[in-house]
């Protein structure tokens, strides 16, 4: 059978939201691309709702690519408001979107909202191959070369640069044997959307448990979206519980002063459960090969972190390539990239990993501790600044 040839200056294998927007940089710096993705994307609603957090910074970058409107008119629940409890402790954190002058820290959208909106601004501006299977990689000084199966026939890309947005589990990264560091948590994130008497008044809530932390976000209908990490046993029973006897469970986790605002939890949808891991890649690149999203760095929800830090890595690899250089996948490029990146990357990941650390335990003085210290985030305003910067992505529009 004839192997068919296509030349293109980039190729990016995975079509999620990641994928799709580095995609949409590089068209609109006049790149041809090329989009591999073995399985057609999803832009229905799920139920549960499969929702991200995009922080203020990332809605202004969205914005400047012209897709946040459409992602905006198809509903998303605005943060403007976030509380930091540990349950059965007496420590809090308040952060307020008006302190910093925004309109929300941050909001919470629903990704297939975002895969839509992408995939209406690209319609026409690249060749998509859906469904397609990459069956070999080769990466030579000059070209990556990638073999896939598409449309019943073996086909070839060529490009300059191939980019990786294949996810957690990503086969480029395999392929070009870059290994990963991290571990499972041993928590399975369980997933559902909430209503409550009251709604949720645009305020977004972290409780800390011993077991992992839950997180009640607010979503566009007045609803709650819950992230509740909880042990793998613990985790399947919950996801078979009658409804009443889960929506009882899950007002006595919640700290119990968020009840009175929110009023009684009336209604849960369909449930769901995914592992919570943490992993990230030994190196951001290998020849002729750039790694971006979930495929270089997979972190806990806690901090809700992860479309944001992939969208930072689109922004600065379209930044690097942004001069139209002569060879868009010259080591020197990748190698620009990769030290940028690093640094975003292990500081997002170092917090993640220490919050979890200091709520697990359950050691008396070490609680002490804890409320002592949220109470003293909320006094020392200079530090509560700082984090809310930080939770806003303020430093992406300069208004840190």
């Amino acid at each position: 059978m004839t192997q068919i040839l296509h030349e293109f200056d980039a190729v990016i294998v995975g079509g999620g939201a990641v994928g799709g927007i580095q995609a949409l940089e590089l068209v609109n710096l006049g790149y041809r691309v090329a989009m591999v993705e073995q399985n057609m994307p999803c832009m229905a609603s799920s139920n549960p709702e499969r929702v991200v957090a995009l922080s203020y910074g990332s809605r202004c970058y969205l914005e400047g690519l012209g897709v946040w409107h459409d992602i905006a008119k198809q509903g998303t629940g605005a943060i403007r408001f976030i509380e930091v409890r540990e349950p059965n402790n007496h420590g809090e954190m308040h952060m307020l979107a008006s302190e910093k002058g925004v309109d929300a820290l941050g909001y919470v959208v629903e990704l297939s909202h975002v895969v839509a909106a992408v995939d209406a601004a690209l319609k026409d501006k690249i060749t998509m191959f859906c469904p397609a299977k990459v069956t070999q990689v080769h990466r030579d000084d000059d070209t990556a070369h990638i073999s896939m199966q598409y449309q019943g026939q073996p086909q070839e890309l060529h490009a300059k640069l191939l980019i990786a947005a294949d996810g957690t589990h990503s086969q480029m990264r395999r392929m070009a044997g870059i290994g990963t560091h991290g571990w499972d948590h041993n928590r399975f994130g369980l997933v559902a959307s909430i209503r409550c008497e009251r709604g949720h008044a645009d305020t977004a809530y972290e409780c800390f448990r011993q077991s992992g932390p839950l997180a009640c976000l607010p979503l566009a209908d007045g609803r709650f979206s819950i992230v509740w990490a909880l042990a793998p046993q613990e985790a399947m029973r919950m996801l078979d519980m009658p409804e009443r006897m889960f929506l009882k469970r899950l007002q006595r986790a919640v700290d119990e002063a968020v009840l009175p605002r929110s009023g009684w939890m009336l209604e849960v949808s369909k449930r769901a459960c995914f592992p919570l891991e943490l992993r990230i890649a030994q190196s951001y690149t290998a020849s002729r090969m750039v790694l971006i999203g979930n495929a270089a760095h997979t972190l806990h929800p806690v901090a809700g972190q992860g479309l944001n830090l992939g969208l930072r890595d689109v922004a600065t690899l379209s930044q690097i390539l942004r001069h139209q250089p002569a060879d868009m996948g010259a080591d020197i490029l990748l190698q620009a990239y990769a030290e940028q990146r690093r640094l975003d990357v292990l500081a997002v990941a170092g917090f993640t990993e220490s919050i979890l650390a200091a709520f697990g335990q359950d050691f008396l003085p070490l609680k002490c501790l804890r409320r002592q210290a949220l109470d003293g985030m909320q006094s020392l305003t200079p530090l509560r600044a700082l984090l809310m910067e930080h939770a806003a992505g303020l430093s992406q529009v300069g208004k840190a």
